[in-house]
Order: C-alpha cells, then structure tokens, then sequence
C-alpha cells in the first residue's frame, strides 16, 4: 500500500498533474474570455443589422406601410442577410478559407488529420465573420465558431509550450470544451460534446475528457461570473415521464431521424450541386445563401438567426402546430443556404430549433388526441431538441446532458434517452459532421496506437489475392515434372492434392533442395514421397494475426487457405507477401478515410 502510495504521489508525476492542471485553468480562462467577447460581438452585430441599419434604410414614417400585405421593414430584410453573407465572405476567404461553413467541423479534422494544429488567424477571422453572418440573420449558430475559437487557443498554447502532438489535441479539445461550456452554460455536456463528437460511431476520447471538463468548467465560472447563472432557456417543472407516455416519445425517436435523413441530406446537397457548381467567386457565394435566406424571412422571419426567442415561445406553448410544423422545413432550408454556401456558423442552434418545433408540433397533436395522457406537450420541446441533436450529430449523451444543463429539464432525462437513442441508431452513417471518422481505430491520430488492432481486424479474405491461381500437385506426379513445374513458377509452397483434389500435404522449395540431394532415386520418386503431411492450414475468416503466428512456428512463407465447409479443399494460398500488401492498405485507408475501400476475396 505505501509503495502504491509512493508511486501515486511520485514528484515526476504529481509535476504533470499540476502542469496539466494549470493549462486546463488557463485555457478555460481564455475560452471564457473568448465567449464573452463573441457574444458580445454578436450582440453588437445583431443591434447593427437588424435594428440600426433597417431604422437607417426605412424612416420612421413607413414602419406602419405595408407591401403585398407584409410590412416594408421585412422587404428590406431580404437584403440584410445577404450583405452580411457577403462581408463574412470576403472576410473569410480573403484570410482565413478554413473559417467557412461550421466550425465544429474545421476542429474535428484538425484533430484527426493536422496533428491538433489551427492557424492564429483562424479563430480572430471566425469571431467576426460568424457575428457578422448571425446578426446580420444568417440562420446559423453559436457552437462552431466558439468551439473554433477555444480550439484556436488550445493549438496556439500548445505551439507556445511545444508540447508533443498528442497534448496539442487535448489542449485543442479543452479549448472547444471551455468555449462550448460558457456559451451555452453546460459545462458537462460541452466536455462530452467536444470527446464524442469526434467519432461517427460510439465512442469517446477519454484521455481528453478530464482536460476538458476542467477547462469547460472554469470557462463557465469566467462567462457566468459576467453574464449570470440563469439557464438559457425558462421551462415549468414539468413531472416525472409516465410508462403511458413512453410510446408517444419513442415515436418521437423515429419521426427524428425521419426529419433527419433530409435535413443532412439537402444540407450537403445544396452546397455539393449548387453553391459548388455556381460559377462566382467563393467570396460572393455566401451573399447569394443570405439572400435566399431574407427570401424566406420575407414570409417566416422566425428562421432568422439561431431562433432563440422562438424556442422559448414553443416551450411556453405559444405556438401553432401548422407554425411549428412550415418552421421545421424552412429552417432546414435556411440553414442549408446560409451554412452551405460558406456563411460561417455552427449547427447546434438550428439542430435545437429543428427539434424543438418537431416536438412542440407533435406534443401539440398528441395531447389533442390523448389529452389524459400526454398532459404536458411542452416537454416534448425539449425532448425533440436533444434527441434531434444526437442523431443528426452522432452524440447521445452530450446532447441530452447539454439540453437538460441548457434548460434545467432534469426530469426528462429517461424521455430524453429514448428519443436521443433511437434518432442515433435509425440515423446510423448519417452526420451533419462529415469529417468524423467511424471510430478510434480509423482515426489518424491514433494511427501509431491500434497496430495490433489492425492486424486482428484484417481477416485471410483480406489478404488473398483473388485472381492468383493456385498450383497443386497431383500425389502421382514424377519427380522431374515437379521439379520443372516448381521451378517455372513463382509460388513458394504447392499443395499435393489426390485424385479428388483432396490436401494430402504440401512441396516446400525446402524439401524440393534435399531431394535433389539424391539424384539415384529421381526416377523413382512421386510427389506423395516428397510430401510432408499433417498441413497446417487457415480459412478465409481467420484473421492475419493467426496466419502469421502460423507460418512463424513452421517457418514458412505460404499457407495453404481451404474452404470453411471442407477443410480438405484448397481454395487458395496467403503469403506473408499478402499480408504485408494488406497492412500497408489498411494503414492508408485509416489515414485517408475517403480512400476506397480495399477489395477482398469474394468467392
């Protein structure tokens, strides 16, 4: 026990703890900063657009004339969006082009594939284009440009301390914590947020997950301390999900990925087969998005900006279900346009509004239809937040914990898990994130850790090459024919088969050198003479690992591969050749995730 003690408290170790302690404090100080001034930027932008510069353009006389029966201050908004998009565009591509789009995003690949790096510039470019793009009623959020901004410390002060490139993406990680955990007042959530959101498939990185909550808690103190402790959003105290209403909120679950699948697949869309394929400069391009934008704002301005206010209003039950519902669609449409075409912002807001009228629309409908049962429709708000969220951003758990810390709404938590559950799992490869990588395993970063776990991934089937043909042996074959067969090919070991091309043993080039050694008996030799029986074979679905562990203990360098229903039918042969090719494949393909995928045996 004292030993255990000795080695826990050793002074090596304890320095790291408190060097890492120390970072984690100084990054969540600075990510708190960060947020403080972004918000305020936002804030200052937001008064500018919408306000100042609509009070500017309209005098006073005309805030009561109207045009087609919409009132002209909404005209004039058409053009708001789009002068916004285009500042933040020639900001953004004039500088810094890795600022556009969400940039949630931009810190994802930089964990994975730029060893944690992100240029000084990047995080001063992305807090002005994104507050100019929001407040202008670009429809985007806050959570890509602050987790850019955090991330953008963390690279700077890793750099600063040259630290190894496995501590710069825990400091880039604890700087997107810190900065997600102020804004949005979920210091859980964040650090959850910003170790699961890296991976398209379950999983986590744990050894960031202390740096981040240390950071994102301190980050959270520093924004609070200036802008107060209340949630972002006011809920009642809604009750305890009963067993009845569990059903109603599994469909829910499903009507979430239903929603899902479209709102990814036109956001990807509208920027692959249009705003690519747009012949402008990338400067304009997020000009034309806003203006697309105003044009729907023009009939709903509820998708203006990232829709807050409206939020709370369909948790106070102030909103209609045909509302709900036109809002559901025109924000996927609005955010597409603004996000797609290069506008800089994240994605989490307009996730949140998405769910959140989805819910109210359906707990609106229910509780018409079921009024005993489902008797507190607003909590389906919240619950169609959170689980929306995680399945079109492959997070769980952050999003249910970031919706109950946002809202205080700890009492839905079961409902929350259902829906969160069953949105990710119907949703399965879709992703608002498209530089995540499925998991650990096919990460970059981790490219030196899973050696073995590759090779234990890789089966035979891998490995063989499919159009190599196999040359055996016939058991009656003379020596001087297996001797000329042996010699013109390239294969290393030959299977001797009978006369049902059953494995009877096996030629090695070995065993062909000492027979030769006796020139008297060559006439009188056949290939079952030569023949070393009781082979050692593999099938098709064992893995590389076990072949090489086989061809070690015999000290060869083919096997023989037969068939899984018939062990004494060859089917082909694995090399150590093979097996090598495969790795090295396999290694590329984790590198480059788009790369195609590797062919294997499919007979």
């Amino acid at each position: 026990m004292i030993a255990g003690l000795t080695k826990s408290f050793h002074p090596r170790r304890m320095k790291r703890i408190w060097r890492g302690t120390l970072i984690g404090i100084l990054i969540g100080v600075v990510s708190g900063l960060g947020a403080i001034l972004f918000n305020f930027l936002l804030k200052t932008g937001t008064q500018f657009f919408m306000q100042d510069l609509i009070g500017f353009v309209l005098p006073p006389s005309s805030t009561g004339h109207h045009f087609l029966g919409v009132p002209l201050s909404r005209w004039v908004m058409i053009l708001i969006p789009a002068l916004g998009g285009l500042i933040s565009g020639l900001l953004v591509f004039t500088f810094a082009p890795e600022a556009e789009g969400h940039g949630t995003d931009a810190m994802i690949d930089s964990f994975h594939r730029k060893k944690g790096v992100i240029r000084r510039r990047v995080p001063v470019i992305k807090t002005i284009a994104s507050a100019i793009t929001i407040g202008s009623g670009g429809s985007a959020g806050k959570e890509g440009p602050i987790a850019q901004i955090g991330a953008g410390f963390g690279s700077f002060l890793a750099s600063l301390l040259r630290v190894s490139d496995k501590e710069r993406r825990m400091m880039l990680l604890a700087g997107a914590a810190g900065g997600i955990g102020a804004i949005f007042k979920a210091p859980l959530g964040a650090a959850l947020f910003a170790t699961e959101v890296l991976y398209r498939k379950e999983g986590f990185e744990f050894e960031a997950l202390i740096p981040c909550i240390l950071s994102s808690i301190v980050a959270f103190m520093v924004f609070t301390f200036h802008d107060g402790n209340a949630t972002i959003f006011h809920i009642p105290q809604f009750s305890l999900a009963t067993p009845a209403q569990l059903p109603f909120y599994a469909v829910l679950g499903v009507l979430c990925a239903v929603v899902g699948f479209p709102y990814v697949w036109f956001f990807y869309g509208l920027r692959d087969w249009f705003f690519r394929r747009l012949n402008l400069p990338r400067q304009v391009k997020p000009a034309i998005g806003g203006l697309m934008v105003g044009l729907i704002a023009v009939f709903l301005p509820q998708v203006l900006g990232g829709g807050y206010t409206w939020i709370q209003s369909a948790i106070d039950g102030h909103l209609a279900v045909l509302l709900m519902t036109a809002l559901i669609f025109a924000k996927i449409i609005a955010t597409s346009c603004t996000i797609s075409s290069g506008g800089s912002g994240g994605v989490f807001a307009p996730s949140l509004f998405i769910g959140s009228m989805l819910g109210g629309a359906f707990g609106d409908t229910c509780h018409s239809f079921f009024p005993h049962i489902v008797t507190e429709p607003s909590a389906f708000v919240l619950v169609g937040m959170g689980g929306f969220f995680a399945g079109v951003a492959k997070v769980p758990i952050a999003a249910l914990i970031m919706v109950a810390e946002m809202t205080g709404g700890y009492s839905l938590i079961v409902p929350m898990m259902i829906v969160s559950s069953l949105s990710y799992l119907l949703l399965g490869r879709v992703s608002l994130y498209e530089k995540q990588v499925p998991t650990r395993v096919d990460s970059p970063a981790h490219i030196g850790d899973f050696v073995v776990d590759i090779m234990d991934h890789l089966t035979v089937r891998n490995a063989v090459v499919e159009d190599r043909k196999v040359e055996a042996i016939p058991e009656g074959m003379p020596f001087e024919q297996i001797l000329r067969l042996m010699l013109a090919s390239n294969q290393q070991d030959f299977p001797v088969v009978d006369k049902e091309e059953n494995l009877t043993g096996i030629i090695s080039m070995t065993d062909l050198r000492q027979a030769m050694a006796d020139k008297e008996v060559h006439s009188l030799l056949l290939a079952k003479d030569i023949a070393m029986g009781g082979v050692t074979t593999v099938t098709m679905d064992d893995t590389v690992n076990t072949a090489l562990g086989v061809m070690a203990d015999l000290d060869v360098r083919e096997l023989p591969v037969v068939s899984k229903d018939d062990p004494r039918k060859v089917i082909a042969l694995v090399s150590r050749k093979d097996i090598t090719r495969a790795y090295h494949e396999e290694m590329e393909r984790v590198k480059s995730p788009s790369a195609p995928a590797r062919p294997h045996w499919t007979k």
